[in-house]
Parts: structure tokens; sequence; C-alpha cells
């Protein structure tokens, strides 16, 4: 498991400076209004993966620090860790984020991470529950997502076949209907069609025949000065050029048979004349090829402008229009495989879909058996909050169906939480019927479930007994003080039944000093939490009575 056991704050707002070591089990922080609890809970969510803005760095500072050291015995942490580069250094995980007015920067054991790498690392590492939970809760839009994260491994590998199975889909069905699209509009045109292919036929392109006008087109233009270079070498090979080549490479070799360090030239020499004598032959057959044509010349320039008037007139280049002529033939002509192509496409679409209705069917039956172990947990939960009710989760039925189906991108599911919180009023929707009270105590049953089979460490709550009051407030310190058993749990809390509960109780407070306001933070002993129970009895100044009241709440607990 793993567990926060250390939080260093500087300059953030108005902490200045504070060092708060956590133990294992289940740590409160109390303290009045405006002392900094939501600042130590803010930087914990900071250290976790929120955005961070400059409006935080405490008055008259350039940057605020926060550094978190957790330790790391998670396999899933060590495996996100491990996918980053990150090594666990003596089995801890150091977290440091530096907010300033120009640059944030954010560190994990020293390696600098980005903050949609820090979430992959810290999603394993702790979970804090805020009033937002109670917004998503209420969200239908948030259920199929909080259904997965209670069988998140199991359900990932389920969804990431879906996705894969969804994008194939897709690109499958795009093809037929560009498809059917190419056939709608060739009925639409054919005599159109058929008239540019009868025109592109006609054109009789050829690849790379632009170059070879173009090269022709060069000669013509230069006859006279390619006549001339022509007349020069034929003077220069009728002059006994390679006659002189062969008296010279005869002389060598005599030279070599009495040197023999001569003899490899000569070799060399007596080759290049036999291929000098082929190159020669072959060049003066060339230049008795080259004449002037002034016929071929204007049939060149037509040609050549014929070329650039079908480049204009269709935007593509000659290997483009050959390439389009094809298509066309396709498409148009007797030995056309377009009508083929049109049901091997929705043959292939409509495979891509049964493999991707299949997989979601799946998805679904495993979300189908999550969602009844949900339900039994969450009434089971509730009923220890004092919450008599009937809870079902309901899944909108769909039908095998291609042109009805819709593929969302986690599967084909549209699911809702229906609630009955009194016997008899049949079951309803939970976004439409429940108050804020029971809000809170009906996401403290889904975090007890979630936290328990997802294995989190570190569990934070921020003032989860808001709107509680009576015995509702004990029984929700009770599931708080179960949670801690399996999970280290650090909570913000107003309730003395919530922190009479806890194994480590921290104090924060502020004070005043020259004009400047500091928050001081205090781990309580014995007493002192005896006396910070009473003081959340009394709400302001504390009677014998109620520290006697609040020493039987503590001592009944903690002996």
């Amino acid at each position: 498991m793993g567990m926060l056991k250390r939080l260093v704050i500087s300059n953030l707002a108005i902490i200045e400076n504070i060092d708060v070591k956590f133990k294992n089990g289940f740590t409160v922080l109390t303290g009045g209004t405006g002392a900094g609890k939501s600042l130590v809970i803010d930087s914990l969510d900071l250290l976790l993966g929120a955005r961070a803005a400059s409006e935080l760095i405490r008055a008259g500072e350039d940057k605020a620090s926060i550094t978190g050291y957790f330790e790391c015995h998670n396999p899933r942490l060590d495996a996100a860790m491990s996918n980053l580069n990150i090594d666990c250094i003596d089995g801890e995980i150091i977290i440091e984020r530096t907010i300033s007015k120009t640059k944030n920067a954010i560190k994990v054991n020293g390696t600098v991470v980005t903050l949609q790498e820090l979430n992959k690392i810290t999603k394993h590492l702790a979970d804090i529950h805020s009033q937002l939970d109670f917004v998503k809760i209420l969200n239908p839009d948030n259920y199929l997502e909080i259904v997965d994260g209670f069988s998140f491994d199991s359900i990932s590998a389920y969804k990431r076949d879906y996705s894969s199975l969804l994008d194939e889909y897709r690109a499958k069905r795009r093809i037929y209907e560009d498809l059917l699209d190419k056939k709608r509009k060739l009925d639409e045109n054919r005599d159109y069609l058929e008239y540019q292919y009868n025109e592109l036929k006609a054109a009789g392109l050829v690849k790379g025949e632009e170059e070879q006008i173009e090269s022709e087109l060069s000669l013509l233009k230069n006859y006279d000065k390619v006549y001339s270079l022509i007349r020069e070498a034929n003077s220069i090979m009728d002059d006994g050029f390679l006659d002189k080549f062969a008296d010279f490479n005869n002389v060598l070799g005599k030279l070599s048979a009495i040197q023999s360090q001569y003899k490899e030239t000569y070799d060399s020499l007596d080759e290049d004349y036999y291929r000098i004598e082929d190159t020669l032959r072959a060049l003066r057959k060339s230049f008795k090829g080259i004449d002037y044509d002034p016929d071929r010349l204007d049939e060149l320039q037509q040609r050549q402008s014929d070329l650039s008037t079908l480049k204009r007139k269709y935007r593509k280049s000659i290997e483009e229009l050959i390439e389009y002529k094809n298509e066309l033939a396709k498409m148009i002509g007797k030995d056309s495989t377009f009508d083929d192509d049109i049901v091997d496409a929705k043959n292939e679409r409509d495979e891509a879909y049964r493999n991707l209705f299949n997989k979601g069917a799946e998805l679904t039956q495993i979300r189908k058996r999550v969602a009844k172990s949900i339900e039994k947990e969450v009434e089971k939960n509730l009923k220890d909050l004092l919450l008599n009710v009937k809870f079902e989760i309901v899944f909108q039925p769909y039908e095998d169906n291609q042109e009805t189906i819709v593929f969302g991108e986690s599967g084909l599911d549209q699911i809702d939480f229906l609630i009955e919180t009194n016997i008899g009023e049949g079951l309803k929707p939970l976004s439409k019927i429940v108050s804020g009270g029971e809000a809170s105590r009906i996401m403290l049953a889904f975090k007890a479930i979630f936290i328990k089979a997802n294995k989190i460490s570190t569990v934070i709550f921020d003032e989860i007994d808001t709107g509680i009051s009576g015995e509702a407030s004990q029984a929700v310190a009770n599931k708080i003080k179960e949670i801690s058993l399996s999970s280290q749990v650090v909570a913000i809390t107003h309730m003395p039944q919530v922190a009479s509960l806890s194994d480590n109780h921290i104090l924060i407070a502020k004070e005043v000093v020259n004009g400047r306001t500091f928050t001081r933070v205090k781990e309580l002993d014995l007493e002192g939490k005896i006396h910070e129970v009473a003081h959340l009895i009394s709400g302001g100044k504390v009677t014998e009575k109620q520290l006697d009241y609040a020493r039987e709440m503590v001592m009944s607990k903690t002996l």
C-alpha cells in the first residue's frame, strides 16, 4: 500500500512555512475559519495534479512551493512510475510543485514531469473527497465513469479493445459511405464523367512524356549550337584520337614486360581502349540521327501546349491525370468493379460493426455485474449511515440494430442511478430528489466502496460532514473510522463525533504578527485533543461540562 508521510508548504497564501507529518490510520485537521485548513487540502490537491494559479503565492513573495513525501508500495503506482522511467527511492516518492508568476514546475523524485504525467502517477496515490464530488454524484453524465472506477483493471481492458474496434468500424463505415457518395455522383454526372474519360483517353497521356518533349525541344531550339559541337566532336574522333591512344598503350605494354610495376596500368588502359571504342561508335551513330526538322518542332510545341491545357483544366499533373483516367475507367467502363467494391466495403463495414457490437455487449455485461455488486454495497453502507433506502443502477436497453445503435466513446451504455429514500414512493432518479445531507452520505457510501475496490492508499475528506447533524453525524464518523482501518484517512471536520474517533489530531490556527497573518500547525496530545473536541462541541467558550463530555467521547473511542 503506501501513505502520505509529510507535507511541506512555503509561501502559499497565509502559509509562510509549515511542515506537517502524517501518520497511518485516521488523522483529523481542525481549526477556526480562515486558519488555513483548506489550504492544506488545496496543497495536497496540487500535489495530486490540480492546476495551479499564481494568485496562491503569498503576498510579497516570488514563488510558492509544496513538497509531499509518500510511501510507494503499490503495484499500480510502481507500474505508472516505471512507464515514466522514474524509480522509487528507498520506498519513497517525493512530489515537488513550484508556483511562480512566470513559470510552474513539477518534479517527481527529482525528474521533471508534465501535469498530465503527474496525474498518471497520483491517481494511484490518494483520493480527495470534496464538495465537488456531490456535484459529480448528482450528474448522470458521470455515472458510467463512476461504475467503471469500481472495477478499473478488468473494465479498462475491455474499453481499450472496444476503442480499437470503434476506430476500425468508423474507418470501414467511412470507406463504404465514400463509395456510396461516389456512386451517387457517378449516377448524377455519368455523361460528364464519360466525356472526361474520352477526352483523357484521346489525349494518349504517357508518364514521363513531358520530360522527353522538353529534352527534344531543347535540341531543336538549339540546333545550330548542337550541330557545331557535333562537328567539332567528329573532327576530334577523325583525327586519329583512338589510334594515338592505342599506340601509347602498346608502348606501355612493352614497358610493362620489362618493368612489372606498369603491368596493372597497362591492363586497365587496355580495357579502357575497348570501352572508349564502343562509346565512340555509339556517339557516331547518335550524331548521324540528329537532324533539324521544323515540322517536328511545331508538333512538339503543340503537344506541350495541349498537355499544359489539360493540366490547367483538371488541376492535376500528367501522372495524376493518368491515374484519374484509370479511375474513371473503373467507374464507368465495361470492366468497372465499382459495384463490387461497394458490396465488399459494405461487408467489411458489417463485419466491423458486428465485432464492435459484440465487444460493447460484453462490456455491458461486465458493467451490469459490477453494478449489482455496487447496489448491494451502497445499500449496506447507506444503512450504516442511517439511510434505509433502495438503490438501483439501471441500464437503458438497446437492440442490435445498425440503424439505431449509438456507439459511445466508452461503450453502448447509458445508465442512471435510481433511489427510493422513503418506502412506498418508488424509485426515482438520484439527481432529482436527494437533499444536501443525503447527498453527502450517499457520496460517502460510494467512496467507501471505491476506496476498497481500488485499494486507495490515502483518502482525504474535505468537510464531508457539511449538512449533517444528529444521529447521522455519529454514523458518518463511524464510516470514516471504518475506512481508516484499511486506508490512511485525513479529514477536515467541524464535527466532534468525527474528531473524537481520530488516531491523530492536528490543530491549524492563525495568528497575526507585525501586521501579517501566519498559519501555525500543532499535533495535539491527548489533553489537547480533548480540549479541541470540547471546543467543537461548544462552538465557542469551553465549559467544564463540555470538557467532561469531550473526555468521555475521546476516551471511550481510544481506550
